[in-house]
This record gives structure tokens, sequence and C-alpha cells, in this order.
């Protein structure tokens, strides 16, 4: 057992390390120090859990006094230890005991270096509303795919899972805090003052959809304003009606459900892309209110049941356009390919460049932030397509400069085996083959 001693000694040997000469080598110390830094922070947390429980069990004199909650003092000694301040304390013990008791799976991951310490207690925060049972199911359904995923898409990953595992909950869950919608406002002591909206997830789709289309277009059009700017101006004058804009741009909000939610009898959620997910249930009810009002349309995607993987779209075209840009971005979840990016897509990138007679499909697509896609016409750096052979889902291998190897998978779409009941084999052909966009 390591002693403390042993473990300032270790603390002592890193604080003198001396940085390697060559680039690859320094950057092999970084992940190993990057691998050191999340298993000292799964032991951190089962040492705070153990730490809570001792004090606990602990008999204390009564002082006649009244004392604050044990849970308080427990946490601040917590936080002296550890730098922080006293309600982070208190929160350290609270997510340490849940990954040690309620999320093996996910402190295990912590410890091998899979997993940082933030998104290791991101995960604790998000399934805090479920039963002990149920983080455990959560547990196991993440545990496998969790490894590389960026904040927004591991959280994504935690809200799926949760949704799908206590769908009654979270359906009722939902349908309060969406009839708690609000709008509140502060002033600033500059002038300003900021007005934030609680708003349906799939009403938010399509405040944002209409803010970015009158920046994209005001941009175009050579306008002077930053994009924030036009933001700020275009929702002023959509509300107040001062200065009417131009003739707003139709803005269509997609919403991707496997049929078997949509008929009523899975639980697997809904996927509004670049956003995140709705439970089944809200869906269904959304999208029959669109369809009694005339405004949603069935779309054919074909897809593999397996893995709920999208197929290739070809293009003539050099630039990824029309409907083959709104398929990737449908399968690409919205959201930047290069691991741990959170950003949304905003080029359509040819993993094999045009210019090396990469061809315009969506096999050698994907979607990419402004900066990822700069990046990665670096010299030195260079991708390609998995071969189809080894993964379904649509993969994408690169190098690096200094030969760091990296991979990105388009994240599966919303439907398949979880959380639906026995078909027929034409039920099943017919589910995993279709989805829904509205």
């Amino acid at each position: 057992m390591w002693q403390v001693d042993d473990l300032h000694a270790l603390a002592d040997l890193l604080a003198d390390l001396t940085p390697a000469a060559l680039g690859p080598d320094l950057l092999d110390q970084l992940e190993a120090l990057e691998r050191i830094k999340s298993a000292a922070a799964a032991a951190q947390a089962v040492v705070s859990a153990t730490f809570a429980d001792a004090a606990d069990s602990e008999d204390l004199p009564a002082s006649g006094r009244r004392t604050p909650p044990r849970a308080m003092s427990v946490g601040a000694e917590v936080a002296l230890a550890t730098l922080a301040s006293p309600h982070a304390g208190e929160q350290r013990v609270l997510l340490s005991r849940r990954l040690r008791d309620d999320l093996p799976l996910t402190l295990a991951a912590l410890g091998r270096g899979e997993l940082t310490e933030g998104r290791a207690f991101a995960v604790a925060r998000e399934v805090a509303h479920l039963t002990p049972e149920q983080r455990s199911q959560v547990d196991e359904d993440l545990a496998p795919r969790s490894a590389g995923l960026g904040d927004v898409r591991l959280r994504q990953a935690v809200r799926r899972s949760c949704l799908t595992i206590a769908a009654e909950a979270e359906a009722r869950r939902h349908a309060r805090a969406r009839a708690e919608r609000r709008v509140t406002s502060r002033r600033l002591d500059d002038g300003t003052g900021q007005l934030v909206a609680t708003l349906p997830l799939e009403v938010l789709a399509a405040v944002r959809a209409t803010l970015d289309s009158a920046a994209a277009t005001a941009r175009a059009e050579g306008d002077d304003r930053t994009s924030g700017q036009v933001r700020a101006d275009t929702l002023a004058d959509r509300i107040t009606g001062v200065e009417t804009m131009t003739e707003a741009v139709p803005v269509r909000v997609n919403l991707v459900i496997g049929v078997e939610s949509l008929l009523g009898e899975g639980t697997e959620p809904g996927l509004v892309p670049g956003e995140g997910f709705l439970p089944a249930a809200l869906c269904t009810a959304w999208v029959r209110r669109a369809s009694d009002a005339a405004k949603a349309t069935l779309r054919r995607l074909f897809v593999s049941p397996e893995d709920r993987a999208l197929v290739a779209m070809e293009s003539t075209s050099r630039r990824f356009d029309g409907l083959l840009a709104e398929l990737l971005d449908l399968r690409d979840g919205g959201t930047c390919r290069t691991t741990g990016c959170n950003a949304a897509i905003r080029h359509h990138d040819h993993v094999t460049r045009a210019t090396d007679d990469g061809r315009t499909e969506a096999s050698n697509a994907q979607g990419l932030c402004e900066r990822c896609n700069y990046v990665k016409e670096s010299p030195g750096w260079t991708s390609w397509v998995a071969d189809p052979e080894d993964t379904t889902l649509h993969e994408v291998h690169g190098v690096t400069e200094h030969l760091r190897i990296f991979r990105s998978t388009a994240p599966p779409l919303p439907g398949g085996p979880t959380g639906a009941v026995d078909y027929s084999p034409f039920e099943l052909r017919f589910a995993s083959t279709y989805t829904l966009a509205s």
C-alpha cells in the first residue's frame, strides 16, 4: 500500500521532471502525465468517499449548540486538503461517493485515464435524480462508449441513457421543466443587460437556427457587424418590432427518431441535431402536433439495424450541399467529429482532399468546426476513412505532425433494439430503414 511519504515523493519526482528533447517524446510525456492525473483523481475520489464514511461513523460529543450538517464539516475538511472552496469540497464528497458506490465502471475508466476528472464528475452529476439501481444501469450502458467522448457528447450519451432507462420519470421531469418556461432579465453595470429565456428544446433550436441564419446572411452581404451583434439585433427586432428585418428566412428543425419510439412502443429518445435528446413521449407528441398542422414530413433514411449507421449519398458537385450536407449533419449529430471537440459543425470536409481525387460522397466526408478543418490542413497531418469491413459506423483515422494517432466515429442514430418491443420481421425492417425528420 502506498504511504503518504511515497505519494509526496512521487509528487516531488514529477515536479522535477525534465521535458524530453523531441516533439513525439514530449507528447508521450503529456499523455503519460494525463493518465497519472486521471489515476490520481480516481484515487482521490475513493479516498474522499472513505474519509467521509469514516467521519460519519465517528461519535461526536454533544456540545449543546446547534451544529451544521455533518456533510458541511466533512466537505470543508476535504476542501482544505484539495485547495478548493467548502462548497466544492462538499460536492467532491457527494460525487466521489456516487462514483464509488453507483458508478464503478466510470470510476474505473477514470483510473485508466479514459476519462478526465471533470468528465467523470459530470457523469455523476447527470444521474443525480436517478435511483441507485438506475445509476448502475446507466453506468453499464455508458461504459463501452465513454472513452474519447468530449464534454458535450459525453453529456448527451448520459442523457440518452437516462432517458431510455428511466423513460417515465424523465418524461415527467421534462414536462415539469417545460411548464416552468420563463424569461428573466438582469441589468449589468456597463449600460447593457442580459435576457435569459428558458424554452422547450425544439423552440430553442428554432430560435437559434433563425439567429444563425440571420448572422450568416448578414456576413455574406458584407455587414460590418459581428455575428454576435447581428444575433442580438435580430432578436430585439423580432420581439419589439421597432426595426423590422428583411423577410424572414424559413427555418426547419430536424427531429430524428426511430420508428419504434414514434409508434409509442419504444423508449429510445429522439435527437434534435446540434441540440440534444428529448424523451420519446415528448417527441411523439411534438410530431403529432406538427402532423396536425401539416408541418411534418417523413423522410426515408437508410440505416443498418445493428448500429444505426447511415449509408452513403453521392454527389457530382465538389461541394457538400443540399441533401448531402443535411445527411452529414444528421449522421454526425451536428457536432464536430474531432475527438474532444464540442463545437458545432461549420464545414463539410473531404477526408481525402478533392485535390487528391477524394470523391464528394458521404463516405469521404465529415462534419468539422472551422478550427478543426483548418488544423487538419497543417503540414504533416493526414487522415483517411477506415475500411468499412473493420467498422460499420463511419470512422475516420488520422495521424498528426508528431505521429499522434486519432480516430473519430459518427454517433449512432436513435432507434434500434434498445427499449424496443418484439416486432415482426417486416416491422423490424421498417424500423431499421426509416427515421422521421420534421
